[in-house]
């Protein structure tokens, strides 16, 4: 499909109360994309259900914190078939109110748990620096009458000069314990010389430390205290997770159905602000792509109790930056799908650049690439990745099959020339017809571009802009010229007067629209005008020649082979075979990676923008689930 799927717009009117089996009905159709309409505040203003929406956010985040805190997983295979009504939820919220109020409890206890052991743990890592003393860690921390005692770390490199300070002041200094290039030390002496003994503290760097109210016994005894109470922290975590696996085990089979009633309930919630309501008749607008309208219209008729009206017509021009594009492709186009949306999304009735981008990516790739051993070993290695990288796979088969069809062309085969003869060209043996052909393909490049340029504005209603932009008629008109003149000028070495003309009349044409459209002092315009035409004159020129790296690249490649060679024909049997296959791995990598780079440059920069927007809406149809906004969900 080479636009997007035509779209219709859809306008369901329906009894207020049928509005959540609606929303169920349409997420289960997976082609419905909600969007609010203009008429909608005026005819509908008032938001329907806002009771049982809100019911449901409420339960739901009860049920969310439920299933993370229990480790539950429920089961969404099976859609259920009715949604549940307002009694059922607002019941079902009140029993998970419960539940959690009972989780809630265990939780913080947990928590708390938690937190007890890790401050057992940093207690049990203080406690190593002291567990050599042989002394109640009390007497650390006791005012006594006549001594005076200080605990704490100076450098180590201060330690020797400390010890002779402090027993000039009649004070004796025991080293515990080193860490990070300090000593813990204990200073003991009489408390009469205190003041002398805090003026040496002081100028050695001490810091002084203060021991836990837990260190209030022998270090053994406080170690074993320590070990007991994290027994008894674990024992009693061990009985919380007890009790979660029994809560777990019988809330488990109603945790199952709640799981289910707001699943269903949840397609409400996915309108967003779609829906309006008047009294007991609700509005609800969006887009369903014209293929899958009669089904939708179907499953309506057919699930919900009362009369419903749909409503559906094509959109209008002015509609058209509104209506999401519904893109579908095969397995094997989704890696260059994705290449795509990196650059944007299309524009409904704009042209989807995927099949342009896939099959200039494989020309291109293999132009610059040619070789079928390098080949064979993308497509090798796209097999031996296939199930852990699926969309890797398909871009290195894709590669690697353009790379050996232009490797037959070139009778390239891991970089010998001659093992299989050229059905086209030898790259080195001909540069200038590789050059000749990369320019040839770049003008036709650039010429499909700006045509589906020219296409897309149509459809858009700016035929203005498609006949006289420089990407519209008139640019293609002055490029075309363009060519024929620097043709005739290379083969006769003069232009004639038709071909100035021709180069005159679309310039004069496009300059002349783009007076019309500015809108400033004359003055200013002619200067824009003149510089925006050179401009354009410039970039032809340098677009169309960007496309000689593709020979380039092409001519780079056989060059690399040749210097591997030469390096392998320096050395003996065993060292020439190991630099052949290390050489052509490094070309593989390297500049297989280079060579993807340039072609997406081009694919990028001298394609894309010229024609793709790129500035779409993707389709996002509604879709059952309990995940919020923000992207929570109990699922795990």
């Amino acid at each position: 499909m080479m636009t997007p799927a035509s779209m219709r717009k859809v306008r369901i009117s329906l009894l207020t109360e049928n509005l959540a089996q609606a929303g169920l009905e349409l997420a289960r159709t997976g082609s419905f994309a909600p969007h609010p309409a203009k008429e909608k505040d005026e005819d509908f203003p008032e938001t329907p259900l806002t009771e049982y929406l809100s019911t449901y956010e409420s339960a739901r985040t009860r049920f969310h914190k439920i299933c993370q805190f229990l480790q539950f997983t429920p089961d969404l295979h099976e859609i259920p078939a009715q949604v549940p009504r307002l009694a059922e939820l607002e019941a079902l919220d009140r029993w998970l109110e419960e539940i959690w109020q009972h989780c809630s409890a265990c939780a913080e206890n947990l928590r708390k748990g938690e937190e007890e052991l890790r401050e057992v743990h940093q207690l049990q890592d203080l406690l190593r620096g002291y567990r050599h003393l042989d002394i109640d860690l009390g007497l650390l921390q006791s005012d006594f009458r006549f001594l005076h005692v200080r605990l704490g770390t100076v450098p180590q490199q201060n330690l020797k000069r400390l010890g002779e300070a402090v027993a000039l002041a009649c004070f004796a200094l025991t080293r515990f314990a080193v860490r990070k290039e300090r000593a813990h030390v204990i200073v003991a002496g009489l408390k009469e010389h205190a003041d002398q003994l805090e003026t040496v503290l002081k100028a050695a760097d001490f810091r002084g430390l203060t021991l836990p109210e837990e260190f209030s016994d022998h270090p053994a005894e406080v170690e074993r205290s320590l070990e007991e109470r994290e027994r008894r922290i674990l024992q009693q975590r061990q009985h919380l997770h007890k009790e979660i696996r029994q809560r777990r085990e019988e809330h488990g089979k109603r945790l199952q159905e709640a799981a289910l009633k707001l699943y269903a309930a949840s397609g409400l919630a996915h309108f967003g602000a779609a829906p309006g309501s008047r009294g007991g008749l609700a509005l609800v607008t969006g887009w369903v792509p014209e293929s899958e309208l009669e089904a939708l219209k179907q499953r309506l008729h057919d699930n919900l109790d009362s009369p419903v009206m749909i409503e559906s017509r094509a959109p209008t021009l002015e509609e058209t930056p509104e209506v999401p594009s519904c893109l579908r492709h095969g397995r094997w186009l989704q890696p260059f799908a994705a290449l795509v949306r990196n650059y944007g999304i299309p524009r409904y009735r704009e042209i989807d650049p995927t099949w342009f981008l896939t099959i200039s990516f494989g020309i291109m790739f293999g132009m610059m690439f040619g070789d079928v051993g390098h080949g064979a070993l993308f497509v090798l290695t796209g097999f031996l990745i296939r199930r852990r990288y699926p969309q890797v796979q398909v871009l290195l088969t894709y590669a690697g099959i353009f790379s050996m069809l232009f490797g037959l062309l070139y009778g390239s085969v891991f970089g010998y020339e001659h093992l299989i003869p050229a059905l086209w060209i030898s790259p080195l043996e001909d540069p200038v017809r590789m050059l000749e052909v990369a320019f040839a393909w770049g003008v036709l490049f650039i010429i499909a571009g700006t045509l589906m340029r020219i296409r897309n504005d149509l459809v858009e209603g700016l035929w203005q802009q498609a006949l006289f932009d420089s990407h519209g008629l008139a640019g293609l008109l002055l490029y075309l010229a363009l060519l024929a003149a620097g043709w005739y000028w290379v083969e006769k070495g003069t232009v004639t007067t038709a071909h100035q003309l021709a180069l005159l009349l679309p310039l004069l044409a496009m300059l002349g629209w783009k007076w019309r459209q500015m809108q400033a002092p004359p003055g200013e315009k002619a200067l824009v005008v003149l510089i925006e035409g050179f401009e354009t004159f410039m970039n032809y020129i340098s677009n169309s020649l960007s496309f000689l790296r593709v020979a380039a690249f092409g001519l780079n490649h056989v060059a690399l082979a040749l210097a591997v060679f030469a390096l392998a024909n320096m050395m003996h049997t065993t060292g020439h075979w190991i630099t052949v296959i290390l050489g052509n791995l490094f070309i593989v990598i390297l500049e297989g990676a280079i060579v993807v780079i340039q072609v997406l440059r081009l694919e990028y920069y001298e394609g894309f923008s010229r024609f793709f927007r790129g500035d779409g809406r993707p389709f996002e149809p509604m879709q059952l689930s309990l995940e919020t906004r923000g992207g929570e969900s109990p699922l795990r």
